[in-house]
């Protein structure tokens, strides 16, 4: 679940009164901000102050459940076999977490990433990343939906939606002029492998 901060939730409060007596209600930030204020301490990734950035706005994210945790940490499990398995892992690395900078005004913390494993930066660039999960329970709705396009503006390869309570991996590739070319819903006796990786043969069994 996530929340749209309120201006008592702003790290800029203090400012508040000034920006109301300039007939400015809101203000937008971008991602240079948003790393600004990380590397200044204002945010702690680890506790209840973790954020996005949507179209300039911050939003706090909750808390994650265990099915929602468990299932994200299940296929990045089983992401990072197969590469084990294919000999890939000089080429490619799983991350459980992480930001990836989709536009100057939106940053995004997926549950799970491929990226190079050369990659470097504060924030992962999109033309680092390989596909992006996203494990759904409460949030099925925006990452079906704002995220999903937000990422295919951004040109990521491919993006994986996996929906907790139904027990369905939803599979975006290709994206072409901001809009997914292939679209998948599959099961659990389905089995599933990324773009960057066509033998990984995933079993979706060991996800749900």
């Amino acid at each position: 679940m996530s929340t749209n901060l309120g201006p008592s939730d702003s790290p800029f409060d203090g400012a508040a009164e000034g920006f109301a007596e300039q007939g400015v209600t809101e203000f937008l930030l971008t991602v240079d901000d948003l790393e600004t204020m990380l590397r200044a301490g204002i945010f702690d990734r680890d506790d209840a102050t973790r954020v996005e950035l949507e179209d300039g706005r911050l939003v706090r994210m909750s808390s994650e459940s265990l099915p929602h945790a468990r299932t994200a940490a299940r296929l990045s499990l089983a992401l990072n076999l197969a590469l084990w398995r294919l000999g890939l892992t000089d080429r490619y690395e799983v991350l459980n977490g992480g930001t990836v900078r989709v536009s100057d005004i939106s940053a995004f913390d997926p549950d799970g990433a491929v990226i190079a494993r050369d990659a470097e930066g504060f924030f992962m660039r999109a033309d680092q990343v390989f596909l992006v999960i996203e494990s759904s329970l409460a949030t099925l709705k925006r990452d079906l939906g704002s995220k999903s396009r937000a990422y295919a503006a951004a040109g990521i390869a491919e993006y994986w939606v996996i929906d907790v309570k139904h027990a369905q991996l939803h599979v975006f590739r290709r994206p072409f002029e901001g809009e997914w070319t292939e679209r998948q819903i599959l099961n659990p006796d389905d089995s599933v492998s990324p773009l960057f990786a066509p033998d990984a043969d995933i079993a979706l069994k060991s996800v749900f």
